[in-house]
């Protein structure tokens, strides 16, 4: 079972919990769970099943206010919790599963899990991206109290979703070595687009010649509204440049009609964005982990404009370190955009990009699937009965 964070405003961690799911699905029954309204239709994979939670959207009052909306439920919020708290343990004692995946913070975003986490026997993980939102509280969600307890006590891994030559988890924060002793640095939780694969995407998008392609995206599209109408203008100035331009499901701008011919397409949402940005030419986003690093998986330069401007955040702060690989430049404002594109536009039309992207390691979600296998097999009285009916080894 996966139970995807949802307390920001995004649906990044949907996508990389369900690229595990898909390395996964072949030898396990996978079950996600989360409160996400949008995306599930085609990001879970096929063969993977969905519980949706009722959303933080939906249970807190200024959550619900910024979509212009009132919570469906009129209750504090420590109510709010112990309901969606409840019906979570309802999911986790009916599917009885042999794993449980957390993504992000160990305790949920409000604690939600400690019920489970007490009442479950199985075996648990927590994933992370790795690098945190050092602004945030972070002795609170992750690195101290009743959070740093459930990693030294309730947890069995901790797999961190980033190549340690970029980011080291364990040697980053002074954490405890029963806690430390349990990270396994994993590699990218990414997608694999060949070449084949990404020349078929610029073939159907019909571009001739040496014509320069820009994708442009701002995640699930919530606060990156700004970057979005940046590009739209953008493309306007370019008329020997192709553009896609994907608003996102959490986008507050007005819904487009889809463009699906001509040089420049607005999409409100689009499932094949991973294949988009690595396809492309040049890449511009808001700095989610995804987006990176499905841009990377081709030859995409990348313009990035983090929707978190402090450096002490993750998307500034990944997008810098990634800066020793990949042919990335960064800035904090908009207005910077313009020149970015147009250096990125020249240096494409001397070349190909040469960068070490190639020596980053991609195979994440490979690497927890066998850790999840090898763990079962050395420690079998960790799960359920029913491990027999829900895994199914290829091998003795």
């Amino acid at each position: 079972m996966f139970y995807v964070f949802d307390g920001g405003s995004g649906i990044g961690h949907l996508r990389r919990l369900a690229r595990i799911a898909e390395a996964m699905r072949d030898d396990f029954s996978c079950l996600i769970v989360s409160g996400h309204n949008v995306g599930p239709q085609w990001i879970v994979p096929q063969g993977c099943e969905y519980v949706r939670l009722p959303a933080w959207d939906n249970l807190i009052a200024t959550r619900a206010a910024y979509w212009g909306g009132v919570p469906f439920l009129d209750v504090p919020l420590d109510e709010a919790v112990a309901l969606r708290s409840a019906i979570l343990l309802g999911v986790v004692e009916g599917f009885q599963p042999d794993v449980i995946f957390v993504d992000h913070l160990p305790l949920g975003a409000h604690e939600e899990l400690v019920p489970v986490l007490n009442r479950a026997t199985c075996r648990k993980y927590l994933v992370t991206r790795g690098i945190q939102n050092e602004t945030e509280d972070l002795q609170r969600l992750v690195l101290g109290g009743a959070a740093l307890a459930a990693l030294g006590d309730d947890y069995h891994r901790i797999f961190s979703a980033i190549d340690t030559r970029v980011f080291d988890l364990a040697s980053r924060y002074d954490l405890p070595s029963k806690v430390a002793d349990k990270i396994l640095s994993t590699g990218y939780v990414a997608p694999s687009v060949a070449a084949a694969e990404r020349e078929a995407v610029r073939s159907m998008r019909g571009l001739a010649g040496e014509t320069p392609w820009v994708v442009a995206s701002a995640g699930s599209g919530q606060w990156g509204e700004p970057l979005i109408e940046a590009c739209i203008a953008l493309a306007q100035d370019h008329p020997d440049v192709h553009f896609d331009i994907v608003m996102g499901p959490r986008s507050r701008l007005s819904r487009p009609d889809t463009h699906a011919a001509g040089r420049i397409r607005l999409h409100a949402s689009c499932p094949e964005l991973a294949a988009l940005h690595a396809a492309a030419d040049v890449v511009i986003t808001a700095g989610g982990y995804n987006s990176l690093l499905e841009a990377i998986q081709g030859q995409a330069r990348i313009l990035c404009i983090p929707y978190r401007k402090d450096r002490r955040d993750e998307p500034f702060d990944h997008a810098t370190r990634l800066q020793a690989y990949v042919d990335i430049r960064i800035a904090t404002e908009i207005g910077d955009l313009e020149a970015l594109l147009q250096t990125a536009i020249e240096a494409g039309r001397k070349g190909p990009v040469q960068d070490r992207r190639a020596e980053l390691r991609m195979d994440g979600a490979a690497r927890i699937a066998q850790a999840v296998r090898d763990d079962l097999t050395m420690h079998p009285d960790d799960a359920s009965p029913s491990l027999e009916r829900r895994f199914h080894r290829k091998s003795a």
